[in-house]
């Protein structure tokens, strides 16, 4: 009897690579992709004691401190079949390990993580700007959790409503009206995702670049000849619709900016969401892109992503590593630093 196509398809099991199980399961079971502690996420905070409560809850979701580890998982990747017997091995002492507390791929990543205090600093910084602007904020601390956007943009479809609710949960402990997200994925998954898979909250949810240009007015003129290119964001200009705040942002404190020949939706991909998967892939888009956007004669390219920023900085010139900035960074030296 032949089978139907479709009852085939069913009933083959369906395996992803071993490297986004690692993650799928680091996210369900310890809150972000790599399993770092709370107390490792929220140790940028130290010093600032920002109350666990408040109207405006602060959101990092620990994705510009994860980067330089996922990063470093990535180019291992690179040179290391994952799956090869021996990225099986890292991954096959997870039972063992795990009795101690520790994860396999976060030693093995933080062996050659870089930029960490960079990184780690984005953070810090993003909170002082907004509190130099008047804003009061909260943050959850060791609480805070990952928003499960790769859940998302892997396919992990399955566990992104039980894993949303969990976060919401955290987010409702804030008793916040209003949330800031750092980083534009966790803006749409929160804004947009959730509601769709069944996840809902109160909140008001707006990007940092939000929160700054209503603040505009308010920004101090920069004294600097440095010119500026924008690289938009996939998920700030395409999803979100904020591309004209950047520009205004700029324009207030008197910044020479210019703009690539693909510009605010039509922007081209940093190629970040391809690290997983096709690694050396990526780092040719990123190339391309870099290219694009120092076509353009500018001093420094300036994005508001900390994937954006991690994947242009991989394929910027060796020679120009300081040729790329985040928004944040750009802005802390002109508003606080």
């Amino acid at each position: 009897m032949a089978i139907n196509p479709i009852e085939k398809q069913a009933t083959v099991e369906r395996k992803m690579p071993p490297v986004l199980e690692l993650i799928r399961g680091n996210i369900i079971k310890y809150g972000n992709p790599l399993a770092l502690k709370g107390s490792e996420i929220s140790a940028w905070a130290k010093g600032l004691n920002l109350p666990k409560t408040g109207d405006l809850l602060f959101y990092t979701g620990g994705e510009y401190q994860l980067l330089p580890y996922i990063d470093s998982l990535v180019k291992t990747m690179t040179v290391m079949d994952p799956n090869s017997a021996t990225f099986s091995a890292l991954l096959g002492i997870r039972n063992i390990v795990n009795k101690t507390g520790l994860a396999p791929e976060k030693i093995y990543a933080s062996l050659l993580a870089q930029d960490k205090d960079r990184f780690n600093a984005v953070s810090y910084k993003a909170a002082r700007i907004l509190q130099s602007l008047g804003y009061d904020l909260c943050y959850s601390g060791e609480d805070e959790l990952y928003s499960g956007a790769l859940l998302y943009e892997l396919g992990y479809w399955d566990d992104l409503a039980e894993y949303g609710n969990r976060v919401t949960k955290v987010f409702k402990e804030s008793q916040a009206k209003t949330i800031v997200c750092l980083s534009p994925h966790a803006a749409e998954v929160i804004k947009i995702i959730y509601p769709k898979f069944g996840v809902h909250h109160d909140l008001e949810v707006k990007t940092f670049v939000q929160l700054v240009w209503e603040q505009r007015d308010k920004l101090p003129k920069l004294d600097t000849k440095e010119s500026v290119v924008i690289h938009d964001s996939c998920r700030l200009a395409r999803d979100l619709g904020i591309t004209e705040e950047i520009r205004d942002i700029l324009m207030a404190m008197g910044v020479e900016f210019k703009e690539p020949y693909r510009n605010r939706t039509w922007t081209t991909c940093c190629g970040g969401p391809n690290k997983f998967m096709f690694p050396e892939l990526s780092h040719t888009i990123a190339e391309r892109r870099v290219v694009e956007l120092q076509d353009t004669g500018a001093d420094l390219i300036l994005t508001s992503c900390p994937y954006c920023l991690s994947s242009l900085k991989g394929g910027i010139n060796t020679k120009n590593k300081d040729g790329i900035a985040d928004l944040i960074e750009f802005l802390y030296k002109g508003i606080v630093g």
